[in-house]
């Protein structure tokens, strides 16, 4: 079996963007970071691993429970990836944050720990 017929799913990546906050009144600015609008790389041929079990939870809050879950994504070799990047899958549209850089495999792809929770959150 080769390393493309692995590659069964597609994803987006959005890049992460730093910017400057500045709250006025003679206070310091901050930095505030976001993720662009447009993705920066489109339709990303990859696999996301998910076993159930030992990298997922639920969270009984209120007003609603907390899933979280730490999935790992193979990437073809060379693809744009970086830490703290937004990974949306193209079929479900769940959002991902990339908790790892992205670590090559003999020259054959690429993995990346991503983890979704209920809502993107800065990490």
């Amino acid at each position: 079996m080769s390393i493309e017929a692995l590659f069964d799913h597609t994803c987006d990546i959005y890049h992460i963007v730093e910017g400057e906050n500045n709250p006025g009144y003679n206070l310091p600015s901050s930095p505030s970071f976001s993720y662009p609008s447009v993705a920066d790389e489109n339709g990303v041929q990859c696999h996301f691993t998910v076993r159930v079990g030992n990298n997922t939870s639920m969270v009984q809050n209120e007003p609603q429970n907390e899933y979280s879950a730490r999935i790992k994504l193979n990437l073809p070799v060379g693809t744009d990836i970086r830490l703290h990047d937004k990974v949306v899958d193209c079929d479900t549209k769940l959002e991902y944050t990339a908790v790892t850089p992205p670590r090559n495999i003999r020259g054959n792809h690429s993995i990346v720990y991503i983890e979704r929770t209920q809502e993107q959150k800065p990490l």
